[in-house]
Order: structure tokens, then C-alpha cells, then sequence
């Protein structure tokens, strides 16, 4: 089933915007008629530089002092220390969009006077713009004059560029203006050179940087057309066209050595091809990872409704299921755009696309390391999608273990590596420079989380070997950053937040404390992906797993507090935010598999009392929505779930698909962030099926709105793939694509049975009369 985004007008703002991405560059079309604006970014154009002072040489005195007055509960004390435990902000930098691509259109040929108004737009018929995504290409067509206009956008991952095309039929001659302006720093077409017109800037600002640092910039523009076309102080002009061809590459000197060059051989490759050939290359990069799945969550008789119209509708009280499967494949659109294997970098809050809002506040278009990053990837092996995680893990790699190793050893006296809530392409690991949100050290552990997450989908022993040093790195952090509490016999963690709260003690509020939720909750996550680790690569048991076993087993355990939640701090504190946007203290339910309903009944019903109490008045965000939505999955509770979609698609879901952080009377202004989307998708997925340890769950948590359906091509731990058709709430047919030989539980409802898969097999089963049964097994075809 093809899905296509369609408007019948141009957009008017940038959440009414197209979002296109090779993977490094980035585009947001427009779409406008005579005048067509396409926002351009490029995923290492970055402010800032790097620092070798961003950690505090007075870090570690600081931790033990703050440490003691926490075990002694003195939060006064541990609040006055605690302003200085903090890192140095330098010039930590930010990304920013590129420019404005425009596009003006003349349909008599070029004017004698200045044109700044859309032409003739009054004679404008049959008007429609699309996003097609299994093809990753913008369209836009429209009547005018006894002519059909067409102009064409993609972003090509194959060629590295940008390709835009225009044609008119029949044949009749127009004239373009082609013009470039910078939007958060200086850039623009700076002349001819040869058959390339160059375009030159430099990431320069001084909200997050001293605004002489930062990378420069080089691209090029080539026009092919059957026209002739020069460049003027105006812009670029092409004249006497029928069609014309724009090939637009951007490149910075963070990674390249010469952009000016680089940029100049990416074109004149793409230009040998021509364009036919670039767009069927482009569209076969695109289809052959978009097309792993496909989806259907019941009728389909709106989506032939304008996009936006759609959404209304739904809001309004319609249903539409065929919205939400369009939805789940946008996230998946939307990870493919940004994330590429060859991508320069992972994805920064907005992914490759920016909405130049957090450039413009405290916040930066950056990584954020405490929730954002990890969940614009949570979708990658679970949606058919592994090479996507690529960028994330060559990023750890490369730049935070090798920085995040001297923040350890400076900031806790820690073997290992580590970073903190925020982080950026300049290697910065160290403590937040604010102290009301920069104190958790656990984002490092949090990031090495996500390399077992693609091994236990692909089951790829190479991969983990790999990659082990930067997960053991991990682990050898939370092993020493753990201290033993001879009072309370546990290791305990800290000094840190439950981000990004805070808790009360006789009427006044604090953020530091030690052993909250959260911590534990990582530091045995990443103590148990060790122990699981070193099974699975048959190494030798040896003093730093034993040092991992004792640690994990004599961590704070979870606790229900005096209102039946699941605390979120080692002690009951009382709670000044209880409706507070982060709820890391569940992140044992969701992503990870800590809490299982059906074997801890009392802390998963704790669970449900927290939710419950942040659910009201809940300080709105796209992420914070998607976790509850991921949390009632894990819960199996599907309608519930079912409203949180609703509610987000009623407060923050814009025009274009994109889920926003929250309006923009918040203190995030409206932006919006990557997670948004691709977290919506994943718990989603989590909604039609789960798999954990031993256990394959189907359908664990489908609302009735969705009785009709199938999903294809989704991912399971263990290396399996499913497809799920369901009737009237009911499986009907489940085939298993098996990864490697083992037993599995394969769940429905209160059901179970054990399934005996082999490597490579293919298992078709049927549920009846309570049970699943075997219809066909056999090798899948090649």
C-alpha cells in the first residue's frame, strides 16, 4: 500500500512544510506554485569548537563532599555544593539551518520589472502537492495559462545531492529565479565558476558560542536545462526553458578536508547520470528499506482526503485508522531521511531538519542523551530498519567514548567512558552547565544500551564483537561510579537527578539525591546486557563480571511508595511536579523489560498508579506522550493507549505529520523534535507485538479501533520476523521468519504454547479453538 502525504495548497509555515532527507542533507519543500522555498540543512553545520576544559578541576572533591551530605540526607548542604558540580559550557555550539532555497517561477518569460509576488497566482488550477514515501520525493503539479506544471524534489542518498526538476506540457518556454539566503548565519550564491554556481557561509551565532567558531560551509548549485542560464546580483537566472534540472550539494569542513571540492565531484558525477537515471537510483535506494514492512490498521476510505483534512477529521472525533498506519510509516520515513549508514552524524533533536527555534533559547539543536536520542532510534530493528543505528554507534565510537573516558576520569575517578544529558558533535561529555537540569551521568549508559538492542534483533555475534569495547566501556563506568552505603547495604549511585525533576523534603525542593529509579534502573541494564554478554561471546567469566554480578544483585531494588506508585527516588519524597514530562522511574516497563506485568503484578499495577498521577494535568511533550503510550502497551492495555494517540494527534500533531514538543506558548516555543515521530512509531509497534526472553506476545495490546488488520515485515528479538493478519480483534494468521534455532513461547492473550523455530524456516500459523497451529513450515525463499 502506497502511503502519500497530499495538500491542495502550498504551506504557509514550516509545520505545514515536506520533510526530505538523504541522510545528511536535509530539505523542508514548501511547495508554493510560482514561488517554491525549500528550507536547506546539512547535518554538520555546526557552531562552536572543541574544548579540552569543559570539565571542572574541582569535580571529583566536589562528588565526595556531595556524596556525604546526601548519605547524611543533608539536601541543604548537598544543594549548595551542587551548584558548582557542573561543567564548563565553552563554545558548545548548536546546529543550524543552512538557507532558503528560492525558487521563482515565470510562466510569460522574465519580467521587465522586479517580481516579488507570486505571479499570477490567481490562474492557478488543479493545484495538489504530495510526499510520496516509499519513493522519499516531493511533487508538485497545478494547471496555469493551457499548461500543466510539474516540479519534482528529492534528496539522493546514492549521489549525495539534492535534485530538484521542473517541466512544463506542452512544451512552453519559462523563466526561473534562483536565489539563496541564509537563515541563521550568513549564507549565499557567491559566484560562477565554470558550469557550478558556488554558495559559501560560516556557522556563526552567539547565543551558544562566542560567534567566531564554528565550521564553514561550500556548495554548489548545477543547472541543466534545455534554456540558457547566468548568474546576476539578483540571483541565478535560466531563461527560455521548457525543463530544467537543479543539482544542490552543501558540504562543511567538520569531516571534509576541501567541501568546495567535494561538493564540485558529488555534482559532476550526479550530472553524468542524468536526472532520470538519479531519480530511478534514488528511488530504489529508498524503496528497498522503506518496503522491509508494510501496514494496515483497518479502513482505508479517507485516504484519498487531503492529509491535513484527514487529521482534522480525526480530531473532530472520526476515526481513521488508516491515519495511524499512515503515521507509523512516517516515523519509519522520517529515521530512513535522517539516519543513514553513511551519515555523517546521528540524528541532533530535529534529526537533519531545523526549525531554528532551539537555536534561538537555552535549549541547542543538539543531542540530548537523557531520553531524545535513544528514542529516535528505538524504531530501527524493531521496524525492519537496523542499518539506520549505524551513524548512532559509529558516534559513540568515535567521539563520546574516547571524550567521554577523560569526563570519567576526571569528573568520578572512573575507569571507562560516560556523558551526560547533553552532547554534540564536539565531543562534549562533560556535566551540564546548568545546574537545574546538567547533573545525570548516565546518558553514556544509555546511548551503549542501544548496541544490544540491534543485537538481540539481528543476533549478529560479528556486530557484537565489534562493538563490545564500547559497551564494556559502559558498564566499567556504572561499576565504579556505584559506591557501597554500609547503612543501607546497597550500592548506591548519585549524586543525580531523576531527570529533569525534583522532590521535596519539609516543604522545599531539590534535585540532587542519590540511587534514584532511573539510575538503578540503567545501572542494571547495562550490568545485566553485560553478564548476558559475555555468554554470548563465550568469554571467560573473569573479576570484572563477578565485580557486575555482585553489583547488579545488591542494587536498590523497586519500591511502591506511600501513594501506590512506583517511586521515583530511593526514598518516598514528596512530589511538587507530579505531572512532570519525564517519567524515567518507568523505563524498567518501557524500552526496557525490567517490570513484566504478568511475573510483578504489584509493581506493574505501582506503574499504573504513576501514570496515573502524571496523567493529570500532564506537562504535554511529543516524547512524554509517546512513553505513555509505550508504558500501556507494555501494560496491555490497548484502548488506553489508544487515547494517549488520540490526544497526542489532537494537541500536537501539525498539518505535515510532524508531533511537536507542545505549543508554542511553552517554553519550547512549538519546535519540533525527531523523537516525536519515530517514538510514536515504536510504541506503536509495541502495541502488536512484544518480545522479550523467551516470550513472542501478539497483539498484546490492540484497541478496538484497530480490530481489522495486518503488519508485515516487523522485527523480533532473537533475530525473527512476523507477519500479524488479525480479524475483529482476533489473530487470524501469524507467519514467523525464524532467525536461528530455539524454543519460544508464542502468546495471545492468556495463551501460551512453545514453537520450535529453526534457522531459516518459514512457520505459518492459525488460531483456533484457543491455540495457534501449524498451517505450513517450510525455508523461505530466497
Amino acid at each position: 500500500m502506497k502511503e502519500i502525504l497530499m495538500y491542495k495548497q502550498p504551506a504557509g509555515n514550516w509545520k505545514e512544510a515536506l520533510p526530505l532527507g538523504n541522510g545528511r542533507l536535509g530539505a523542508m519543500d514548501f511547495g508554493g506554485a510560482w514561488r517554491e522555498t525549500l528550507q536547506l540543512d546539512e547535518s554538520t553545520y555546526w557552531s562552536g569548537e572543541a574544548s579540552e576544559e569543559n570539565n571542572r578541576a574541582d569535580s571529583r572533591e566536589l562528588l565526595a563532599q556531595i556524596r556525604e551530605a546526601l548519605l547524611e540526607e543533608d539536601y541543604e548542604r548537598a544543594d549548595e555544593l551542587g551548584h558548582g558540580f557542573v561543567g564548563n559550557k565553552n563554545n558548545y555550539g548548536t546546529n543550524l539551518p543552512v538557507g532558503n532555497f528560492y525558487i521563482d517561477c515565470f510562466p510569460e518569460g522574465r519580467p521587465e520589472k522586479e517580481w516579488e509576488e507570486a505571479a499570477g497566482a490567481d490562474t492557478v488550477t488543479d493545484f495538489v502537492r504530495r510526499l510520496y514515501l516509499e519513493e522519499a520525493r516531493s511533487e508538485v503539479s497545478f494547471k496555469a495559462g493551457g499548461s500543466i506544471y510539474r516540479r519534482e524534489v528529492f534528496l539522493s542518498n546514492p549521489a549525495q545531492a539534492a535534485v530538484i526538476h521542473m517541466d512544463t506540457r506542452p512544451g512552453k518556454p519559462f523563466a526561473l529565479r534562483i536565489r539563496v539566503e541564509g537563515i541563521a548565519s550568513r549564507v549565499g550564491i557567491t559566484e560562477e565558476r565554470q558550469q557550478d554556481y558556488l554558495i559559501r557561509g560560516q556557522a556563526r551565532e552567539t547565543l551558544h558560542s562566542d560567534g567566531l567558531t564554528g565550521v564553514n560551509l561550500a556548495g554548489r548549485i548545477r543547472v541543466v536545462t534545455d534554456g540558457y542560464h547566468h548568474l546576476e546580483e539578483s540571483g541565478i537566472w535560466v531563461e527560455n526553458a521548457t525543463r530544467a534540472t537543479l543539482l544542490v550539494d552543501l558540504e562543511t569542513d567538520m569531516f571534509q578536508p576541501d567541501p568546495e571540492e567535494t561538493a564540485g565531484r558529488r555534482l559532476e558525477e550526479a550530472w553524468q547520470k542524468g536526472y532520470e537515471r538519479l531519480r530511478q537510483e534514488h528511488i530504489q535506494d529508498v524503496s528497498a528499506l522503506y518496503n522491509r514492512m508494510d501496514i494496515s490498521l483497518g479502513a482505508e476510505d479517507m485516504r484519498e482526503l487531503p492529509t491535513d483534512e484527514r487529521l482534522r477529521k480525526q480530531t473532530e472525533g472520526k476515526e481513521d485508522p488508516g491515519l495511524a498506519a499512515l503515521l507509523f510509516q512516517y516515523g519509519r520515513y522520517l529515521l530512513i531521511a535522517s539516519s543513514r549508514e553513511d551519515s555523517p552524524l546521528p540524528t541532533h533533536m530535529g534529526g537533519i531538519w531545523n526549525d531554528n527555534i532551539y537555536n534561538n533559547i537555552d535549549c541547542t539543536q543538539d543531542m540530548h542523551v537523557d531520553m531524545n536520542l535513544q528514542m529516535q532510534y528505538w524504531l530501527a530493528a524493531l521496524c525492519a530498519l537496523p542499518e539506520c543505528y549505524q551513524p548512532a554507534f559509529a558516534y559513540m565510537r568515535d567521539i563520546l567514548v574516547p571524550s567521554g573516558e577523560k569526563t570519567a576520569a576526571g569528573v568520578y575517578g572512573a575507569k571507562g567512558w560516560t556523558a551526560h544529558v547533553v552532547t554534540n558533535p564536539w565531543g562534549f561529555t562533560s556535566l551540564g552547565w546548568s545546574y537545574n537540569w546538567g547533573v545525570w551521568s548516565l546518558g553514556g549508559v544509555w546511548c551503549a544500551a542501544l548496541i544490544w538492542d540491534y543485537y538481540e534483533f539481528t543476533g549478529d555475534k560479528d556486530f557484537l564483537r565489534e562493538w563490545w569495547p564500547a559497551l564494556k566501556g559502559a558498564a566499567e563506568f556504572a561499576a565504579d561510579y556505584v559506591f557501597p552505603d554500609e547503612k543501607s547495604g546497597f550500592y548506591m549511585t548519585g549524586p543525580s537527578y531523576s531527570p529533569e525533576n525534583m522532590f521535596s523534603v519539609d516543604g522545599k525542593e531539590y534535585f540532587l539525591s542519590l540511587s534514584t529509579t532511573c539510575d538503578c534502573i540503567l545501572v542494571r541494564e547495562i550490568l545485566d546486557i553485560i553478564a548476558k554478554g559475555y555468554q554470548e561471546l563465550s568469554l571467560e567469566r573473569d573479576s570484572f563480571l563477578e565485580k557486575c554480578v555482585e553489583i547488579r544483585e545488591n542494587l536498590p531494588p523497586y519500591r511502591i511508595g506511600s501513594r501506590g506508585q512506583l517511586q521515583e527516588w530511593f526514598h518516598d519524597f514528596d512530589e511538587p511536579i507530579p505531572n512532570h514530562r519525564h517519567t524515567s522511574h518507568l523505563l524498567g516497563l518501557y524500552p526496557f523489560s525490567q517490570i513484566r506485568p504478568e511475573e510483578q503484578p504489584q509493581l506493574a499495577q505501582a506503574a499504573y498508579e504513576s501514570i496515573r498521577r502524571r496523567l493529570e494535568d500532564f506537562e504535554i511533550t511529543s516524547w512524554g506522550m509517546n512513553m505513555l503510550m509505550g508504558y500501556y502497551a507494555r501494560l496491555c492495555d490497548g484502548e488506553k493507549a489508544l487515547a494517549i494517540y488520540q490526544d497526542t494527534l489532537r494537541r500536537l500533531v501539525k498539518p505535515n505529520l510532524s508531533s511537536v514538543m507542545s505549543d508554542e506558548t511553552s517554553m519550547w516555543a512549538g519546535t519540533w523534535e525527531l523523537d516525536g515521530n519515530t517514538g510514536l512509531t515504536a510504541s506503536m509497534a509495541e502495541m502488536l507485538v512484544q518480545s522479550h526472553g523467551d516470550v513472542i506476545r501478539i497483539l498484546p495490546a490492540l484497541p478496538d479501533e484497530w480490530r481489522n488488520g495486518y503488519v508485515k515485515g516487523i522485527c523480533l528479538r532473537g533475530g525473527q520476523k512476523a507477519d500479524i493478519y488479525w480479524r475483529d480483534g482476533i489473530p487470524e494468521k501469524v507467519v514467523l521468519v525464524c532467525g536461528k534455532d530455539e524454543k519460544r513461547l508464542l502468546c495471545y492473550g492468556d495463551q501460551k504454547q512453545e514453537i520450535d523455530l529453526k534457522t531459516g524456516e518459514r512457520k505459518e500459523y492459525s488460531w483456533k479453538s484457543g491455540k495457534f497451529e501449524i498451517v505450513q513450515a517450510g525455508l523461505r525463499r530466497q
